[in-house]
């Protein structure tokens, strides 16, 4: 099910497709969210009323994608939140900073799918045909009869169109989410272990040494993905009871500061 929010009877947001707008005038004029705004957003219409901390946020939101964040980066997102909120219409400030407690959504929320909130427009089952008049019929013939020669912007036009749709489509072709291109390492400290590293010998080897520095192991079911971050100079390990890519999936996480490199 395709579940959408009703937010204050004014405002409606689809998370599935990552866009928010006024209910007046949904879809035409909806936004669409950036990745970590829209799962946050989520996040707090999902457990409205309640207390989010800062760690379930960064857990739900960033680090099931692999990703490490700073706070500066949650409370900036929370930011592009309100500023989404109110240009859709919503008067009220609804996500609220509870200090060194976390987040909360008080909110008036009804959730729901999309067709209880928006109805289809009729299409008339007889539609009325209207025979041209004399004039437009001249008036098409003419256009039909047009020199080749003043004809070739429309062509430049429409072969621009067609490369355009080339490029989106391959854009479109190759999307595809992060741990998808995870290789699979094995079983190990019973995880089904999957690594962001080429080299299957090399990632078990990193996986064994991380694992005698900070002891963990695996639920049945459980993935760990191992990742290397170039940016923060360190390895993570991402421990998932399901695929990380489903919303009601729970992860934990363990950060090694220290680097390593696949080449070598």
């Amino acid at each position: 099910m395709n579940k959408v929010f009703l937010i204050n009877e004014t405002v409606i947001f689809e998370p599935e497709l990552r866009r928010l707008g006024s209910l007046a005038s949904y879809p035409e004029r909806a936004v669409t969210l950036h990745g970590p705004v829209n799962e946050c957003l989520a996040q707090l219409l999902e457990h409205n009323g309640e207390v989010l901390t800062q760690r379930y946020l960064f857990s739900a939101v960033w680090e099931k994608q692999g990703a490490v964040v700073t706070t500066n980066a949650l409370y900036q997102t929370i930011s592009s939140i309100r500023k989404a909120l109110k240009a859709a219409g919503l008067a009220d400030d609804v996500v609220k900073t509870l200090p060194k407690a976390g987040f909360k959504c008080i909110a008036r929320v009804v959730s729901g799918e999309r067709d209880n909130f928006i109805k289809p427009q009729k299409i008339s089952a007889d539609p009325v045909l209207i025979a041209p008049s004399s004039e437009q019929t001249e008036a098409f013939v003419g256009a039909t009869k047009t020199s080749p020669k003043r004809l070739w912007p429309y062509w430049v036009a429409l072969l621009l169109f067609i490369l355009s749709c080339s490029v989106l489509y391959q854009t479109w072709k190759y999307e595809e989410p992060i741990f998808a291109r995870y290789h699979p390492v094995g079983q190990m400290n019973g995880c089904t272990v999957f690594s962001s590293w080429y080299d299957r010998d090399k990632s078990q080897s990193a996986f064994e040494a991380l694992s005698g520095r900070y002891p963990f192991s695996c639920h049945e079911g459980e993935n760990a993905y191992l990742t290397l971050n170039h940016a923060q100079r360190g390895v993570t390990v991402l421990i998932c009871d399901n695929n990380p890519q489903k919303s009601a999936t729970r992860c934990r996480s363990i950060y090694y500061k220290q680097q390593y490199n696949e080449n070598k």
